[in-house]
């Protein structure tokens, strides 16, 4: 404080309630941040830890382009884990062939995994007859030819 001046309480509390509101809305701020953190690590260690061979990935983690149609899917398991086979009509005009060649599942195709799901989805394409069969799963290893 310089000479001269005087002691103002009311501007002194006045400091301290926003120094008090600064450090609560940090400590909020960090509290929040960290319960978050917690939350994803937690999910992404029971997406690791409780995996089981019978997990299938959605249909909805293998891209398709536009006009190609998913008709059905099944779950079919044997030693090595399950996968899912999806039957795709591919879009007028297009060969299943052509297909699996679009979405490079020629010989298999590897999807990284999401923020939300962070394991790979693996499919390989079988062209049959005029529909492409993709099966998808989370247990294959990459294709070395």
């Amino acid at each position: 404080m310089e000479p001269g001046q005087s002691f103002n309480q009311a501007d002194w509390e006045a400091n301290e309630r926003a120094v008090r509101r600064r450090r609560t809305l940090w400590v909020l701020v960090v509290t929040v941040v960290v319960v978050l953190v917690l939350f994803y690590t937690g999910r992404v260690a029971w997406l690791s830890m409780m995996a089981t061979e019978g997990d299938v990935p959605p249909a909805s983690a293998v891209p398709l382009p536009e006009g190609a149609e998913i008709l059905g899917g099944s779950v079919g398991c044997g030693s090595g884990g399950c996968s899912a086979t999806f039957t795709v009509r591919p879009a007028n005009g297009q060969s299943p062939g052509a297909l699996a060649e679009e979405i490079g599942a020629t010989p298999q195709l590897s999807i990284p995994g999401t923020f939300w799901d962070p394991r790979t989805v693996w499919v390989s394409a079988r062209p049959a007859g005029s529909v492409l069969l993709l099966v998808a799963d989370y247990w294959s290893s990459e294709y070395i030819p």
